[in-house]
């Protein structure tokens, strides 16, 4: 049958999704986080993911979606999400994500969504991944190559490396123990052992749990990829590419009438290294507090709040008594929007310095 990724934090769901699609005669892979998933899928090559788009930590279900399919264009994605409003659905089109199935769903559904994915997947990806490829291995203790993307296989051949190399001496000139220690901690260049002129940037990291390396190749002239949100997630490093992050990192919950601003608002926290789920209404975003307990910052627009806003507050604060709530926006002196049941104020436009210190003062 196929080769099927699952990321679910919920115990119970991620344990009956696995066995009941074992059952069915696929090949199942499971993890308990977003990073926990990366690890475990990252050579695998699923055929489908199935991922739940609120999950641990600082990964969700959808940065998931975008890292796999950068190195597997043809995955397919089925993402589970008890919260299908109009901007995760465009979100969703955007990542390529092949069906939405919405909670509470039976195992049918399940199943269905799984074959119907499976029948698209022959040939070229239905809907392209958002962005390019991204060149990956997978090295063992010892150099010896495990795996190799897509994008890292049209790379080696392009300098002449041999189809079956084995090994990364083989592709790199120099010593690979001593690169993959150094890029470890920032990117390096490196050139092809068979085409000197060819210089790619080269990134690292150790895999927890296992022992060996995921490296990162980029052509020297793509440099600036370093700082592609996808790269990065891939990389375990948090914050933003000009290494400013925040302190706290808990996810944020960001309520905004103009759909510009609140996916804006939502790439630059992402950025910073925490998750970010929109909202367009209060009713919505009150959901989004329940099932989210780690949320500490919800930031409402004045604007859409309108003459509603400390009602608005209040029932944030019934939900969370703990959140610190951000007004965004706001005409008039500070101290009369601070009044209207805010704790801080952004004033639009925003620089990230200011969105830092609203955040994480």
């Amino acid at each position: 049958m196929a080769r099927v990724l699952i990321v679910e934090d919920e115990d119970s769901l991620r344990e009956t999704l696995s066995r009941y699609l074992a059952h069915e005669g696929h090949e199942v892979i499971a993890a308990a986080s977003g990073q926990e998933a990366l690890d475990a899928g990252f050579d695998a090559s699923p055929d489908v993911l199935i991922a739940d788009w609120m999950l641990k930590n600082h990964i969700h279900g959808l940065h998931v979606s975008e890292v796999f399919r950068a190195l597997h264009p043809r995955l397919n994605t089925i993402l589970i999400t008890g919260f299908p409003s109009r901007d995760l659905l465009e979100e969703s089109d955007r990542c390529g994500v092949s069906r939405l199935l919405e909670k509470p769903f039976d195992l049918q559904e399940l199943r269905d969504a799984v074959m119907n994915v499976l029948a698209e997947a022959p040939g070229d990806p239905v809907v392209a991944p958002a962005g390019p490829s991204i060149a990956a291995l997978s090295v063992d203790a010892g150099g010896a190559l495990q795996f190799a993307s897509e994008r890292a296989t049209e790379l080696l051949a392009a300098v002449g490396a041999p189809p079956g190399a084995a090994h990364l001496d083989e592709i790199l000139a120099g010593e690979p123990p001593d690169v993959l220690e150094a890029a470890e901690r920032e990117w390096v260049p490196v050139q092809s052992r068979h085409d000197p002129r060819q210089e790619w940037l080269l990134r690292s990291r150790r895999r927890p749990g296992r022992v060996g390396w995921l490296v990162v190749l980029c052509l020297r002239d793509e440099e600036q990829r370093r700082s592609d949100p996808r790269m990065r997630i891939l990389l375990d490093e948090r914050g933003g590419a000009s290494g400013r992050s925040l302190e706290d990192p808990a996810p944020v919950v960001v309520i905004e009438r103009d759909g510009v601003v609140r996916r804006l608002l939502v790439s630059q926290i992402e950025r910073l290294g925490a998750i970010c789920y929109p909202s367009d209404d209060l009713a919505s975003a009150l959901r989004l507090l329940e099932a989210e307990p780690r949320v500490r910052t919800v930031m409402v627009d004045f604007t859409l709040a309108g003459a509603e806003m400390r009602r608005w507050s209040s029932r944030i604060r019934e939900q969370r008594p703990e959140a610190t709530i951000v007004g965004t926006g706001g005409v008039g002196a500070e101290s009369d929007l601070l009044a209207q049941g805010v704790a801080r104020v952004l004033r639009k436009p925003w620089r990230i310095n200011d969105l830092i210190a609203a955040i994480d003062p």
